[in-house]
């Protein structure tokens, strides 16, 4: 595209992208094979050959140090249950079509091929950390380390008016299983300290999905990764928030802001005339009331901002952002746009 003409404010909703509070249904993705740490999946299956879900541990610990085992073989569970779980279910689903690693600070992006051919992307993201203090304040920060980014659905029906993704719509929701794979893929690359749920899609609306995936995610005999190292961003769906603070207390919750005002976050974020601004802000102060504990750091929310040039980076939106987040414990993190091609509303990079 060439330069075009001015962001207009009426242009950046599109009609009928959401309608109501009710997510759209979209039809359940079938897999068979079925992903092997999908638990909702493996626990029907073994209840159904009359066999207790307790082999489930045995059997994911197993596969986790021995990858190349035909699920047949697996030692010390029933022989009833040896053929119909390899005819039923796969260690991976999934398969990496293309791994490209940045030269400048190796950050790794991973594509990710399902079984019915759709494909979603993460991404693998090298901090240095910053240097260790002498007291160990914010040792969690320190040293070097690897975030991996994933996908929650493929494609995403909200629209925002930034963002790639948004263009497909919704093509369906990942099964638990298959956002596991993911953490499979990287850790091939190599090892990974924090997973970050801000890749393709709106985790908040596969609720069930990423609440399955992230209980496999932190436990113990699968991949074991801690709860604080875990982060869920979201444009705000405000009601699954809640509830995941109910479900998942010890896992971060972030916010995707991108905008100071109420006015226009509805013009870059569809869902906002929906869930309005002050009431994300209510949950955001929610959030940092249950989980700051002695004063630490845990309390802290993170709120992610697009800098779009001459739509949201004036400094009367630096005053109104800042006017907002006065007084809580929120962290903005700036991110300059990555233009894309299919971007009908010309957006530039500050």
């Amino acid at each position: 595209f060439g330069p075009g003409p001015p962001f207009k404010p009426e242009q950046a909703v599109r009609k009928g992208t959401l309608s109501n509070t009710v997510p759209a249904m979209v039809r359940a993705r079938q897999l068979k094979p079925k992903p092997l740490f999908d638990e909702p999946s493996l626990r029907s299956f073994l209840l159904g050959h009359g066999v207790k879900p307790v082999h489930m541990a045995k059997i994911w610990r197993h596969m986790l140090m021995n990858p190349d085992c035909p699920l047949d073989e697996i030692p010390g569970i029933p022989d009833r249950i040896r053929q119909p779980l390899r005819e039923e279910f796969a260690y991976l689903t999934s398969t990496v079509v293309k791994t490209c690693e940045s030269s400048i600070d190796g950050t790794a992006k991973i594509l990710v091929r399902l079984q019915d051919g759709g494909e979603v992307e993460a991404v693998l993201i090298r901090h240095t950390g910053e240097p260790e203090d002498p007291e160990r304040r914010q040792a969690e920060r320190c040293g070097q380390r690897d975030t991996l980014c994933i996908s929650s659905q493929v494609g995403c029906r909200l629209g925002c008016t930034f963002c790639a993704t948004g263009t497909m719509g919704l093509q369906g929701n990942l099964w638990p299983g298959e956002i596991q794979e993911q953490l499979i893929h990287a850790r091939n690359l190599r090892p990974v300290s924090n997973v970050v749920f801000m890749g393709m899609g709106e985790p908040l609306e596969n609720y069930d999905g990423i609440i399955s995936a992230i209980r496999g995610l932190i436990d113990p005999q699968r991949f074991c990764v801690a709860p604080s190292s875990i982060t869920v961003s979201t444009v705000g769906i405000v009601g699954n928030m809640r509830r995941f603070m109910e479900d998942l207390p010890k896992v971060k919750l972030a916010v995707s802001l991108h905008a100071p005002t109420q006015e226009l976050r509805e013009q870059l974020l569809p869902v906002a005339k929906i869930y309005s601004l002050e009431t994300l802000m209510e949950v955001v102060d929610e959030y940092a009331a249950r989980m700051e504990i002695d004063g630490k750091r845990k309390g802290m929310v993170m709120a992610s901002y697009v800098l779009l040039a001459g739509v949201n980076d004036s400094d009367e939106c630096a005053h109104q952002l800042c006017a907002l987040v006065k007084g809580r414990p929120v962290i903005v993190n700036l991110i300059p746009y990555n233009p894309f091609e299919e971007n009908v509303y010309r957006y530039e990079t500050p």
